[in-house]
């Protein structure tokens, strides 16, 4: 039995925060924390903790 290649996005979540032109105050704010072009190739990760 073979077993599919099924290909990862890595960034399928980022990309609903940093693509397409309704985004745009997203990626405003992330620019304003740091975040440099490079940054959106990139996955973001976010840590929240309820403690």
């Amino acid at each position: 039995m073979t077993r599919k290649k099924t290909s990862y996005d890595p960034r399928a979540y980022s990309r609903l925060v940093t693509e397409g032109a309704k985004q745009t105050p997203s990626r405003a704010m992330l620019r304003a924390v740091g975040y440099v072009d490079s940054d959106f190739e990139k996955p973001s990760i976010g840590v929240a903790t309820t403690w």
